[in-house]
């Protein structure tokens, strides 16, 4: 009776933060938001007198100091501040329709890498004497809320549909595929970059399990381990792999278009949705690579657009057309192995 008691206390837990949930979620992001009241960043200035002395002075940076127009880095707590907002939103319309559980996740990871770049952006500000840029308080804790709040939206969903061994396992091999796929690449002219097939495995993963899957294992997982094996430095994670891999999640909000219990193999309906999904996910990935270029390589908006107009959108059509061409079986496979809805 006890385990039972027991039993009944933790479903009841479960469901509460189920049912909840989102409410936390947005809590902590608007506690991210608030604390961005605080000291984003301070630096220091040396700056030398005529009588051979220097006077050091420190300089604390607030969010209203953003909104002066003062700094020519403004711009990027706009974006910062965005994020957090349409994740806020996001994470509301959770209570009304499942799946905006992973896009607020995605909108509030993306938000960590911006707070955390605001030192590195602000270090790109061109002030007299400047010595050094640190963190300040308000950034620390709004990142900490901001992480919160994408762990507890992407927990809303895999609570309401927990995993389950054979998603991992198909997930793994498509993973591991895709990262095999990395590493055959066609290399296009010089500084061009070059064409793989990575983002086929991940497009199923999306197009399978839905978008939470496609965020973990796209953006988070494979996009770490691409990270770190190619040798490019963390500092390009951000936008060039959890934007532009995670962004396969879109596919999934088109699954039940593409992959329905009624379309058993071609149909122009579901090769139209198909290619609409790969399309937006490659879009998203050339808008990730492309801040990249511009943020981490100090690229200008159109050497950033020239370098990576070529071989992203042809790796994603490519993609796509071996996608659509392979369609009519994989609605057969989908219908020998159905997932969860």
């Amino acid at each position: 009776m006890d385990e039972q008691t027991q039993q009944i206390k933790e479903e009841r837990k479960e469901n509460f933060f189920i049912k909840y949930g989102w409410i936390i979620a947005a809590l902590c992001g608007l506690l991210s938001i608030l604390f961005l009241l605080g000291t984003v960043v301070y630096f220091k200035q040396k700056i030398p007198q005529e009588s051979g002395e220097t006077i050091k002075i420190i300089t604390n940076v607030h969010l209203w100091d953003y909104f002066k127009g003062q700094y020519e880095y403004d711009w990027s707590m706009f974006v910062t501040l965005g994020l957090l907002v349409f994740g806020i939103i996001s994470i509301c319309l959770q209570s009304v329709k499942k799946g905006f559980g992973s896009a607020a996740s995605m909108l509030f990871l993306l938000a960590v890498p911006m707070l955390a770049l605001s030192r590195e952006f602000f270090a790109g500000n061109s002030i007299e004497n400047l010595s050094s840029v640190s963190f300040g308080w308000g950034s620390n804790c709004s990142i900490a809320f901001a992480i919160c709040a994408a762990v507890l939206s992407l927990s809303i969903e895999f609570n309401a549909n927990p995993i389950v061994t054979r998603e991992i396992a198909e997930n793994g091999i498509l993973i591991a595929a895709a990262f095999i796929l990395n590493i055959i690449k066609i290399p296009l002219a010089a500084g061009a970059g070059s064409i793989n097939f990575q983002m086929l495995p991940l497009f199923i993963i999306a197009l399978r399990h839905g978008p939470a899957h496609g965020l973990i294992c796209g953006g988070i997982i494979y996009g770490l381990i691409t990270c770190l094996t190619d040798g490019y430095g963390f500092a390009t994670y951000p936008f060039d792999y959890l934007i532009g891999f995670g962004g396969v999640m879109v596919m999934g909000y088109f699954r039940n278009l593409i992959l329905s219990d009624k379309q058993k193999w071609y149909n122009v309906k579901g090769e139209i949705f198909l290619f609409i999904g790969a399309f937006l996910a490659t879009l998203i990935r050339f808008i990730g690579s492309t801040a990249s270029s511009m943020i981490v390589y100090k690229y200008t908006f159109v050497a950033a657009l020239a370098y990576n107009a070529f071989y992203i959108p042809l790796s994603g059509l490519i993609a796509i057309a071996v996608l659509m061409a392979a369609y009519g079986p994989l609605t057969k496979v989908h219908h020998q192995f159905p997932v969860r809805k």
